[in-house]
Formats: C-alpha cells, sequence, structure tokens
C-alpha cells in the first residue's frame, strides 16, 4: 500500500510540473523508474523481497516497443533448504541452520507490445543475465556469479499526460540455469555427517526457476 501510494504521489507531482505546452508534444521514447516485490520460487532457496528498477522503451510504431532494463532486489538465502553446519566439540556437535544476505542485479533488453489510449495494457517479453552478490563475510565461494535471465509480464500503463504516467506489471523472471548450491557451500569441516536425517532433501532445489513479481511505477516521455 506504501508503494503504491507513493508512485501514485510522484506521478500526480510529475503531471503537475510539465507545461500545457509540452503536454501536446508527443514522443516516442518512454522511462519507467519501478519498484515492488519479487517472490522467488521455492526451489530457488531465496527468501521473497524487495526490488526496485527502471527501464526505458522506444516506440518504433505507437504499439511496439523496444528497450533496456535493469533492476535491483534485496533478498535472503534461505538456509533451511541446505544441511545444517555442524560443529563438532569433544563429547557434542552444535547444529546451525546459516542464512545469509544475497542481492540479485538483472539487465537486458526487451520488447515491449501495447495498445494505444490513456489506458494501455502491454504485453513484455525481454532476456539478459543477472549477477548474483554473495555475503563475502559468510559465503566460501566466489563473492558473486551470472547467469541467464528471461523476462515475461503483462501490464498497463495510465496516462495522466502526454509526457508523464505510471504503470502496473506483473511479470515473472526465468532462470534457465539457476545454481542454488552456490548460495551455500559447505566447508568439509563443518558437514553434518553425523545425523544426516536431519539434512534437507537436495532434490527440493531446482536448477531452473520462476520468479514472480508485481511492481507499480512512473512514467515519463522526455521532450526537449
Amino acid at each position: 500500500m506504501r508503494i503504491r501510494t507513493t508512485v501514485l504521489t510522484l506521478a500526480l507531482a510529475l503531471a503537475a510540473s510539465v507545461s500545457a505546452e509540452a503536454q501536446s508534444d508527443v514522443r516516442n521514447f518512454q522511462i519507467a523508474v519501478f519498484a515492488g516485490w519479487q517472490a522467488y520460487a521455492g526451489g530457488s532457496a531465496l527468501k521473497s523481497g524487495g526490488t526496485v528498477g527502471a527501464d526505458a522503451t522506444y516506440f518504433i510504431t505507437p504499439s511496439i516497443g523496444v528497450g533496456v532494463w535493469t533492476d535491483y532486489s534485496l533478498t535472503e538465502g534461505d538456509g533451511a533448504m541446505f544441511p545444517p553446519a555442524a560443529l563438532s566439540f569433544v563429547d557434542s556437535t552444535t547444529f546451525s541452520t546459516i542464512n545469509q544476505p544475497v542481492d540479485i542485479w538483472e539487465y537486458g533488453v526487451h520488447g515491449k507490445i501495447r495498445l494505444p489510449g490513456s489506458v494501455s495494457p502491454y504485453l513484455l517479453v525481454g532476456g539478459g543475465g543477472y549477477t548474483v552478490f554473495l555475503d563475502s563475510q559468510q559465503s566460501g565461494a566466489s563473492e558473486t556469479f551470472t547467469g541467464f535471465v528471461a523476462r515475461f509480464g503483462l501490464g498497463v500503463d495510465f496516462a495522466i499526460s502526454d509526457r508523464a504516467g505510471f504503470e502496473i506489471t506483473v511479470s515473472d523472471a526465468f532462470y534457465p540455469n539457476w545454481q542454488p548450491q552456490k548460495l551455500f557451500p559447505v566447508r568439509a569441516q563443518f558437514q553434518n555427517t553425523r545425523f544426516p536425517e536431519l539434512n534437507p532433501d537436495p532434490d527440493d532445489l531446482s536448477d531452473s526457476v520462476h520468479n514472480f513479481r508485481i511492481t507499480a511505477g512512473v512514467t515519463l516521455v522526455p521532450g526537449s
């Protein structure tokens, strides 16, 4: 609710700042800044979290556009999906589930097909890459790893003027080559071999995951 209220307020402020002359100057280039909620698939071993981003689309025709996008998500690795770390002492063993902060940066190109009008539904298809940033203090592996992302979405553009508006988008970021094991590399000296029944089923992890999100954003058509 706070995100939607903030986005609507920003959109209204942008509309108020555009002069009557500028509002009649129609352009084919649109910039959007958005924020929302990212829900990761269970097999990804990632917890849901917030996301922010921006995109730029050049409309070749009033209905067809191409552009670029980038976004940044703040999440956390789900340690319960991995064997607990075992700290062995002389006559006892302590088990710990370890979560770690994970940031994911996505980037790529997209195509957009829309129905022109003041309320404009659209279809979004794109592809690109992602970079995962791990917590270097908790990870025993490389601090980052990368992969391919395919992006699919549906949304609605609401025009406030010829130059400003807002949008709501529901989309899927598909990772076909996800590597969840890299989130929690277990050092040999900490592996739980004493009570293997405490280890979760590794088949619960997935190497390809669909991650759904909903975002709301402010759109602007820049002019000279």
